[in-house]
């Protein structure tokens, strides 16, 4: 049995259990953009640019940047984060977030990647994601295989 009103929703699991949710919409100034990229293929010793260039969720005040990215368009605080998955079998990855200068490393682990940081930009702030897959002083040996990436930025209230 459950119960839907305009303003939340309520369900019951028939043992006097009740969850409620409120419908939350994005406000007219809130600045967020989630974009994701996917490559098939990364060379061993080699650093490439994560291509974010599919929008999954979008607003005003921020684009994709050409290479993959997303520039900013309005000064301020925001929240980034990043998440991958990879084939387990490639070893030696490190990925790199820059917001636009070097923000952090990922931490990795059992084919997963994940990294998030509050920062302020500036308009014309480009924030990526390279991934490196190993030197000659630390061999890896490259990604056969899919690996996705998800990167999202969201802009702090003032």
């Amino acid at each position: 049995m459950s119960h839907l009103n305009e303003h939340s929703k309520t369900s019951f699991n028939g043992k006097g259990h009740g969850t409620s949710c409120k419908k939350f919409k994005i406000k007219n100034n809130a600045i967020v953009k989630v974009v994701a990229g996917t490559l098939s293929t990364i060379p061993a010793n080699s650093t490439v640019r994560l291509p974010f260039t599919t929008f999954l969720f979008n607003t005003t005040k921020v684009n994709i940047a050409p290479n993959g990215g997303i520039t900013i368009e309005e000064d301020g605080e925001y929240f980034i984060t990043f998440s991958a998955i990879f084939p387990n079998a490639s070893t030696g990855l490190t990925f790199s977030i820059f917001s636009p200068d070097f923000s952090g490393t990922a931490l990795t682990g059992a084919g997963a990647a994940t990294f998030s940081e509050l920062v302020c930009l500036r308009r014309g702030d480009i924030v990526y994601v390279n991934v490196n897959t190993g030197s000659s002083s630390f061999p890896g040996v490259g990604v056969t295989g899919i690996l996705a990436g998800i990167l999202t930025v969201v802009k702090v209230e003032d």
